[in-house]
């Protein structure tokens, strides 16, 4: 068995590519805790020895961090919402007409 419980038989002869993209995105996310884990030690050491406010990805960056951090972008405030509730009263009026 290789690495993710999976014979290397099957891996290279049998699996399809979209099989293979999950195998590997799963892959990634299982040693996913153990490098969090890593980080907020690192963090606590350097915090305790530093005068100024560090944040954990100071210490390492990891690619989900970029992932969470671009899911806050797709946030709609409070006047997109408004702006959107009056162009579809627009388009309602118009069909109604």
């Amino acid at each position: 068995m290789g690495e993710g419980g999976v014979s290397p038989d099957y891996f290279l002869d049998k699996m399809s590519f979209a099989e293979i993209r999950y195998f590997l995105e799963g892959l990634s996310m299982r040693n996913r805790e153990a490098w969090e884990q890593a980080r907020i030690l690192g963090y606590i050491i350097a915090q305790s020895n530093s005068t100024k406010e560090l944040k954990q990805t100071d210490i390492l960056r990891f690619p989900w961090d970029k992932e969470e951090s671009e899911s806050q972008a797709n946030i709609v405030s409070d006047a997109d919402m408004e702006r959107l509730r009056q162009k579809a009263k627009a388009i309602e009026s118009t069909l109604k007409d």
